[in-house]
């Protein structure tokens, strides 16, 4: 199968270091070039492997110098949770690795997008994962896990930028610190994608006004926004995974979060962050 190609004109990039207060995470990695992480295609460099909070994809072609040498370039690009990313490239002759030659270069994150951006991606993304949403209800979805419904939900759609593990799923559109701190740059959507981490909810509900308390996302918890009531400040989403693995709805009151993060994020194109459409497999 065909490797995407990412390589299409990218936003004007910074070829300095980074200083230490750029104010993104990306920045300069150790290579490790003797660890030869670089010789395996759709790999990152030791100081990379198994993090969970980054989402990177590779392109790799093969040129042969009239008939004699050959050299494999291969550009890995690395988003970090914040949007920022650091762009690698590779470039050796495989009968020949002693070749090899390693950049790195670092992007900050795009700009916040204007409103009229942010509801074009609702029109594109967020109706059709409302819609894919509610067609999952009382199913299992994937490994029955809140990740794996969500990521489902975007796996189909063409141009749609996948998340970066639990922690970001595109343009955030609200977040809600323990209620010290909120801010919101669109209405909340059906199809937008709500985040809870180390979240504890504490309150009254129900007709009796009963008093309850939950503990939500310990460490992360993912879903599908459902409905917004802006006067009540509760988000119905549908979920997976937390109480029991078929998919149901659930509310939560922002007003009764207590400790914790709650964000909604809305499900932006590949453009967004300067890539390119990627095939679907």
């Amino acid at each position: 199968m065909s490797r995407p190609s990412l390589s299409a004109p990218r936003r004007s990039i910074d070829h300095h270091r980074p200083s230490m207060d750029s104010g993104f995470i990306a920045g300069d990695i150790d290579l490790a070039v003797q660890s030869g992480w670089w010789k395996q295609s759709n790999q990152v460099p030791p100081v990379l492997q198994g993090r969970k909070d980054i989402y990177f994809e590779c392109d790799e072609s093969t040129t042969t110098n009239q008939g004699e040498q050959t050299m494999i370039t291969r550009e890995t690009f690395i988003l970090f949770q914040d949007y920022s990313q650091t762009i690698l490239t590779v470039r050796y002759d495989p009968y020949d690795p002693s070749t090899v030659e390693l950049e790195q270069r670092h992007e900050g994150p795009p700009k916040t997008m204007r409103q009229d951006q942010m509801e074009e991606a609702y029109d594109t993304f967020g109706r059709k994962i409302s819609a894919a949403a509610i067609a999952k209800k009382d199913q299992v979805v994937g490994d029955g896990s809140a990740a794996s419904f969500v990521l489902e939900m975007i796996r189909p759609l063409e141009d749609a930028l996948w998340p970066i593990s639990t922690r970001s799923y595109g343009a955030l559109v609200y977040s809600n610190m323990a209620n010290a701190s909120t801010q919101q740059h669109d209405a909340i959507r059906p199809g937008d994608i709500i985040t809870i981490r180390n979240a504890k909810f504490q309150g009254k509900h129900g007709p009796m006004h009963a008093k309850y308390s939950a503990e939500v996302g310990k460490p992360d918890h993912v879903g599908v926004v459902a409905e917004w009531d802006g006067t009540k400040k509760k988000v119905r989403a549908w979920e997976q995974g937390r109480d029991g693995k078929k998919v149901r709805q659930e509310s939560y009151k922002l007003d009764d979060l207590r400790s914790g993060e709650v964000k909604i994020w809305r499900v932006v194109s590949r453009s967004w962050v300067g890539w390119q459409k990627k095939a679907l497999a």
